[in-house]
């Protein structure tokens, strides 16, 4: 017990030194590269530097956080393996995957922890700082410009949307294209204008573009549930988006400019990738381990981020093929940590029964 709180206390110590060296580091970076553009806006300089640094910096927390969580546990088990602690603890007869346990459980918690401040503060963060950019960092109303590609699906009708403006209560150049039961476009309607007003959006200049009646009189009515809100999140990126808010792209009501999966994938992608930082004192035990006999600090810290920046590889590519509708988005999120979690798991089985028999 002694031992696995010594190192668990070395681990935490060093990650969190560690993640902010980083983030100090490549928010000064991030800062001089954007600083031209944050002042072109037109803002007090001071404030607005500030308030840049503010938004950008929760991101920067979360993407260096598995970094940091390697290379914390690398550098805890290289001053282990220096000081003959590993040798000692081996020759003990202790188990190597007792310490390993120790460390995944607090990368657990750490993950449980990136996770609420990833929903909390990051997602918020990020959505503030692209309408900002957006807006070509300048204060006051904002208008947001869709792609072509952006769309909302609500029941059988396919809306898109040029501007959104005042919150999502303005939306200018809207298409209706209305479905039928086979899935085919049988009606377009074209709004110059909608405002939403008294909880319901009032129309200007409707008229139908297309159809398949010629001589359809259907009338000319926007029935719908969406509201300013969802408008609002019209063209957002997932990491612009909390968990629940990914849901509804995926819902009876779909938002966004990718297809479905796009959306799915990126749903498993945030509860699996704050599991990374559980993952990743599992490799760099892997690379202690092995070779601590070898008495080499720099040959165990290059397989440690060998073996860290390999798991990242992987996982941006599965991560992409999920994006692209190759693979299931359950297996695109999480078959990196599975695979390489079982890898890991096998390989310490391995080295400690080695161990015992030498």
């Amino acid at each position: 017990m002694i031992l696995s709180g010594y190192l668990i206390r070395a681990f935490v110590g060093r990650f969190i030194m560690l993640l902010v060296g980083l983030v100090l580091f490549l928010q000064t970076l991030d800062l001089l590269a954007q600083a031209n553009e944050v002042l072109s806006g037109g803002g007090e300089p001071a404030a607005s530097l500030i308030r840049y640094v503010s938004l950008r910096m929760p991101s920067l927390i979360e993407t260096v956080a598995p970094l940091s969580a390697l290379l914390g546990a690398l550098t805890a088990m290289v001053g282990m393996a220096t000081n003959s602690e590993i040798l000692a603890m081996r020759a003990a007869g202790r188990s190597v995957l007792s310490l390993v346990g120790g460390l995944v459980s607090v990368g657990l918690a750490l993950a449980a922890m990136l996770f609420v401040f990833s929903e909390l503060i990051v997602v918020p963060a990020n959505a503030g700082l692209q309408e900002w950019r957006d807006n070509g960092f300048k204060t006051g109303p904002q208008e947001i410009k869709t792609g072509e590609n952006s769309w909302i699906r609500e029941g059988n009708t396919i809306i898109r949307v040029g501007s959104v403006a005042r919150e999502g209560t303005v939306l200018n150049d809207v298409r209706l294209f209305k479905q039928d039961g086979d899935g085919n476009i049988a009606d377009i309607i074209g709004i110059r204008l909608a405002m939403w007003e008294n909880d319901k959006w009032n129309t200007f200049e409707v008229k139908r573009l297309a159809s398949r009646m010629p001589n359809d009189e259907t009338p000319l009515t926007w029935d719908t549930t969406l509201k300013p809100e969802h408008f609002m999140r019209f063209a957002n990126h997932p990491n612009e988006l909390s968990l629940g808010e990914l849901q509804q792209y995926i819902g009876n009501v779909a938002i966004g400019s990718r297809p479905e999966y796009f959306y799915d994938t990126w749903l498993q992608q945030k509860i699996a990738g704050p599991v990374v930082l559980a993952l990743m004192p599992l490799l760099a035990a892997i690379a202690a381990f092995a070779h601590h006999r070898q008495g080499s600090s720099v040959v165990t810290v290059v397989w440690g981020i060998t073996a860290g920046f390999a798991f990242i590889v992987v996982d941006n590519i599965v991560l992409a093929m999920g994006q692209f509708g190759s693979l299931p988005p359950v297996v695109a999120a999480w078959l990196p940590i599975l695979l390489f979690g079982t890898l890991g798991l096998w390989l310490i089985f391995n080295l400690e029964n080695t161990g015992a028999r030498t």
